[in-house]
């Protein structure tokens, strides 16, 4: 078989692997049997050959991202797959100036706001094969696509602050459509959640308590504790 061949049939395996929705069940006991084969024989590993790895490797991966469907925002596991960076896109001088091109400076093509309060905004972009969100002009954070899944995954409440002077900027999971922010005096505030994340301008003189976060109908999702981290 010409390489050629061994492309074009790379490639339609892909396209296959990404329309599959595995049953968990039967996925897990898959890994687990795979996991027992392993253990027994593991000189067999060795006899694999590189196309038959990489084929291996794309129906498992294709099968645990279509496991995983369903606990990210749309818009932010789509931007994990490969898709746009989530929220409104950025041209010209609306691109942050350290993210626009310069000498010896790899910039990003496509940049998003992904959540705004005032002045804020919370950014994202992909840059040199890592995924990146911006908090602000403060701080960013580039991580691989599996790293971010797997940090987004566990947290449906991923929040980072207080930046600067005391914002809070956040992504959550998949159902949450608010998040309201708890003090130890005064009303609580509600955040509008936006392309799967926000941005929280916090009162640190109303001593924050807790910031939650709410589904559609109101109901609390998850929440954090902030009583020991807002000034």
């Amino acid at each position: 078989m010409s390489r050629e061949s061994i492309e074009s049939s790379i490639r339609r395996y892909v396209w296959a692997v990404e329309s599959l929705q595995p049953d968990p069940a039967r996925l897990s006991a898959a890994l687990a049997g795979a996991e027992d084969r392993t253990a027994v024989r593991p000189a067999a590993r060795r006899r694999w050959t590189p196309l038959a790895v990489g084929l291996a490797c794309l129906v498992l991966g294709g099968a645990v991202a279509g496991a995983a469907t369903g606990l990210l925002d749309p818009a932010v596991d789509s931007f994990l797959g490969g898709g746009n960076p989530p929220g409104r896109q950025l041209t010209g001088e609306d691109v942050p100036s350290w993210l626009q091109p310069a000498p010896d400076f790899n910039a990003p093509s496509e940049v998003s706001v992904v959540a705004a309060a005032g002045d804020e905004r919370l950014y994202a972009y992909r840059q040199s094969g890592s995924l990146c969100f911006d908090y602000g002009d403060h701080v960013g954070e580039c991580r691989s696509p599996w790293e971010w899944r797997r940090e987004l995954e566990a947290q449906p409440l991923f929040v980072r602050g207080p930046v600067g002077e005391s914002v809070w900027f956040g992504l959550v999971g998949a159902g949450i459509a608010t998040v309201r922010v708890e003090y130890a005096s005064g009303e609580p505030a509600e955040i509008e959640v936006t392309n799967g994340g926000f941005v929280a301008d916090i009162d640190p003189a109303r001593s924050p308590q807790r910031i939650v976060a709410l589904d559609g109908s109101g109901e609390e999702v998850t929440s954090r504790s902030l009583a020991a981290e807002g000034r």
